[in-house]
């Protein structure tokens, strides 16, 4: 069964304070494991700061934006999800989750951010549009079979891939919209549960 892409929906409860409310996009499935990113889960630093500390100029640093957890394995490691439409280059060792859909650690990626987030020099303020992309700290993995045994044992709800989940949905809203493009909510599946452990 082919999950990526896809959502994972956590199920409430989750049991794992990590994934507690969680929509986590599935980039890669296969034999060898997953691959995923928390899509509704707020790092405590912004945009701006991670950039600064990446070695991006100072004028950078002083922009807000949000960052993701997105996940817990490596969790310095930063990450980019952009629709091609933002970024159209070929960045080699991107994984591509659509078509449209793509997402990579590279430095290619962050530098080209970086120009998009720079201020005009004249500009003592500067609004923050990065288009189509979303910047994650850390991600989350599984072995191979393990993502398969957590759905099979009712951790998590597979659902249909949506960039609008991604691009178009407010943060507190993603855990609510995914569980709809099931067409259940998460008071629904609580039952759900029930009834399949009875």
């Amino acid at each position: 069964m082919a999950l990526a892409p896809g959502f994972l929906i956590a199920s409430p409860p989750m049991g794992d304070p990590n994934f507690e409310r969680t929509v986590v996009l599935l980039a890669m499935h296969g034999p060898r494991g997953a691959l995923g990113f928390v899509i509704n889960r707020v790092a405590p630093l912004k945009l701006g700061e991670v950039m600064s500390m990446a070695g991006y100029g100072p004028r950078v640093g002083e922009l807000a934006g949000t960052v993701y957890v997105g996940g817990p394995v490596e969790p310095g490691s930063g990450w980019i999800l952009y629709s091609t439409a933002s970024f159209k280059e070929n960045v080699e060792g991107a994984i591509d989750v659509t078509a449209d859909v793509r997402i990579s650690s590279s430095r290619e990626v962050f530098d080209a951010l970086a120009r998009d987030m720079e201020p005009p020099p004249d500009a003592a303020t500067a609004a923050l549009d990065i288009g189509k992309r979303m910047v994650f700290l850390g991600y989350s993995g599984w072995g191979p079979g393990q993502v398969e045994n957590e759905i099979a044992h009712g951790a998590w709800l597979p659902a249909p891939f949506d960039p609008a989940v991604l691009f178009d949905v407010e943060i507190e809203r993603r855990w609510e919209a995914a569980y709809a493009l099931m067409g259940v909510s998460p008071a629904m599946s609580i039952g759900m549960r029930t009834v399949g452990e009875a």
